[in-house]
């Protein structure tokens, strides 16, 4: 009689597992059946690469502006350079997500754009001399918030005063050089990375998709609404807002780099005018989720197209709709973190800051 329960209890779970394992492997199908290697290739193809290609072009264009500042030191010049910045650091917010594979291994994002600059630490730079970009300590004293730092932090008459010092002309210099190379660097990678991104196909750690993914889900949650929103209206600070802490703070644009970043983000969400997550979700038996994640981009597009003036200025008057925008970009983070990676079969595998 025994025998006879442990045999049955065996067959059950034997049942029980095949059951899982077809369930599974129809999980699986649904997750790859749209063509996969199309998405990747439209992806890479008609944002990615053209994206990073716009990028080096800004980068080389603001080297040349910063040349002839250092060269020439007159308001025409330093208008001209300022604005190069600015068209560069807009420009920066089409990449500033795609950290893996080039940029990965270079740490773009980590020599481009830790911000606040540390002010006391290029300070000292200036005036040592030959400062090494590379070690840890400058992580904060280079990239475009130490650019937008020594051509915006004061008037344009005191920044032109400044700037007779040959020593703070040669730092500008070598910031920008940094950059450029850097850049340059990523962009010649993805010539033969380009390929390898095409045909890493799958869901496991190391496929594109899986890079893509947990790339961009990392990128919203930390870089977008902690770095660029919570952090400076002080969600990270037990309440107190750290306005200068704002991406951009001294050039006071940190409204249109946000508008810009978001509206990369769902364009590389909708593939543009081809293939997208969007698609894939569809593909997999998800448009009811691909739907929700579409009305909340628009809720947060929404939400951050209101804000024209400076990021101090809205923390001063408009806090309350800041705590907003935030809780709705957490809403978008739900979405794409836990909901879009569990239908497309993906694991996340970042750690973040606060269990979300």
């Amino acid at each position: 009689m025994m025998k006879k329960k442990k045999f049955l209890y065996l067959l059950l779970f034997s049942l029980f597992v095949i059951a899982c394992d077809d369930t599974k492997k129809e999980d699986d199908k649904a997750a790859t059946d749209m063509d996969q290697a199309a998405f990747l290739a439209n992806l890479s193809d008609q944002i990615i690469v053209p994206n990073y290609t716009e990028f080096k072009l800004s980068v080389n264009e603001l080297k040349l502006a910063i040349d002839s500042f250092v060269l020439l030191r007159n308001q025409t010049n330093l208008d001209f350079v300022q604005l190069k910045l600015k068209q560069a650091y807009i420009v920066w917010q089409k990449v500033s997500f795609l950290e893996f594979g080039p940029a990965a291994q270079i740490a773009l994002r980590g020599n481009a754009n830790v911000y606040p600059a540390d002010v006391t630490k290029v300070e000292s730079n200036i005036n040592n001399g030959n400062a090494n970009l590379d070690a840890l300590g400058n992580s904060a004293a280079k990239g475009f918030p130490t650019l937008d730092y020594l051509l915006n932090h004061t008037s344009d008459s005191a920044i032109l005063q400044e700037f007779t010092d040959s020593k703070r002309g040669d730092y500008l210099n070598l910031v920008s050089n940094d950059l450029n190379s850097k850049t340059n660097l990523v962009i010649a990678d993805w010539a033969s990375y380009q390929n390898t991104f095409k045909t890493s196909l799958g869901t496991n750690i190391g496929s594109s998709k899986g890079m893509l993914i947990n790339a961009l889900n990392q990128h919203l949650e930390r870089y977008f609404r902690d770095g660029k929103i919570g952090i400076p209206i002080g969600v990270r600070s037990s309440g107190i807002a750290l306005p200068d802490n704002s991406e951009a703070y001294y050039g006071a644009y940190s409204f249109e780099l946000i508008q810009a970043n978001f509206t990369a983000l769902k364009n590389i969400y909708h593939g543009s005018s081809g293939l997208g997550l969007d698609d894939y979700l569809v593909s997999a038996g998800a448009a009811d989720l691909n739907d929700i994640i579409n009305t909340q981009i628009t809720i947060i597009e929404s939400k951050i197209n209101q804000f024209s003036g400076t990021m101090p200025d809205a923390i001063q008057n408009n806090l309350s709709e800041l705590n907003s925008t935030y809780s709705e970009i957490q809403k978008l983070i739900v979405f794409w973190k836990v909901d879009m990676p569990s239908r497309l079969g993906v694991l996340i595998t970042y750690q973040d800051n606060d269990g979300d």
